[in-house]
């Protein structure tokens, strides 16, 4: 990579980079975007999105939100006028420090500098232990019988039994709107080892519903990774359900933010103002490690838009002419 200095750099190509890198390219930004490594990649809740259907044109998309990145980027390749605006690093950033008012950020291999910096590095969902690895619930996420969030999956639920896998207030107000909008035969609340511990309201309303909460460790899944989830194992006793979502919280990807001292929430979630910017001038963020916002796809493009469009009114303001 030169020695250029680029108007805007942005780190993560998910949902918010997607629309980050592209509104970027059309305000004829000079953009750089750092795709992620391997390593990275496997580790986004993007990566592991098989199926999106709550977003229009997602609908017969395999892995839609990396499978829309990548149409992005070749339709931006693809056109002469707009291709000399964008490089794309297929590395991740592990170094990212600020002198004056230039960013520089390093990967493994390189380095370069920038104005301004988009975060969109996002969160990934904790997923349940059982015998020590998170690997036995995987097949199951994948298969779409494991869910991690209501308002896009919640549906999926609709004529199942389910369980949610959680300790808190969160897992049991999914609970509860499990079974307020789709009247599911059987809902089971499994804290997986941990105490339940809901507020008065979570309570009355689970015992109202007839929600149960299972305690105990879970220590096997019932069913066949490749035909479906049929329940799982604590102890010696067994719930049998067809669906399960989990509820254990998130992991925020705010290493590079907290290497600049950014400002984060009691949840380590960033927070910015209403344009995307942090507490560090010229840096900012989008998507689902943005505290205080849904956690969405169409929410991450319009905090992507709205962080773009202010760094490009700066860059405008400030190559204009003095009047004075």
């Amino acid at each position: 990579m030169t020695d250029k200095i680029y108007d805007i750099a942005i780190i993560g190509a998910g949902g918010a980079g997607q629309m980050a890198l592209l509104r970027a390219v059309l305000n004829h930004l000079d953009t750089v975007v750092f795709h992620g490594d391997p390593s990275t990649t496997k580790r986004s809740r993007a990566t592991w999105v098989a199926e999106v259907d709550n977003i229009p044109g997602m609908f017969d998309k395999k892995r839609p939100i990396t499978a829309t990145t990548r149409e992005v980027i070749q339709w931006i390749n693809h056109r002469d006028d707009l291709k000399p605006f964008l490089s794309v690093v297929k590395e991740a950033v592990v170094d990212l420090s600020k002198e004056g008012d230039i960013f520089t950020l390093k990967t493994a291999k390189q380095s370069c500098r920038a104005k301004y910096v988009v975060l969109c590095t996002g969160t990934m969902d904790v997923q349940p232990e059982i015998g020590g690895s998170i690997e036995p619930i995987l097949p199951y996420a994948n298969r779409s019988d494991v869910l991690y969030c209501i308002r896009c999956d919640g549906h999926r639920t609709a004529g199942k039994t389910c369980a949610v896998i959680g300790s808190g207030n969160g897992a049991g107000w999914i609970a509860i709107m499990l079974h307020e909008r789709y009247q599911l035969p059987k809902i089971t609340i499994l804290p997986h080892g941990a105490p339940f511990k809901a507020d008065t309201e979570v309570q009355q309303l689970l015992e109202h519903y007839g929600i149960e909460v299972v305690e105990g460790e879970i220590t096997d899944i019932l069913g066949d990774p490749k035909k479906g989830l049929e329940g799982f194992v604590l102890g010696e006793r067994q719930v049998l359900v067809q669906t399960a979502f989990v509820a254990l919280g998130s992991i925020v990807y705010n290493a590079l933010a907290k290497s600049l001292k950014a400002k984060l929430n009691d949840r380590d979630h960033l927070v910015t103002d209403a344009h995307g910017q942090t507490s560090v001038d010229g840096f900012y963020a989008a998507g689902d490690l943005v505290s205080g916002k849904k956690k969405q796809v169409y929410t991450a493009w319009d905090m992507a838009v709205d962080s773009v469009d202010h760094i490009d009114a700066r860059i405008r303001k400030s190559k204009r002419p003095s009047f004075k």
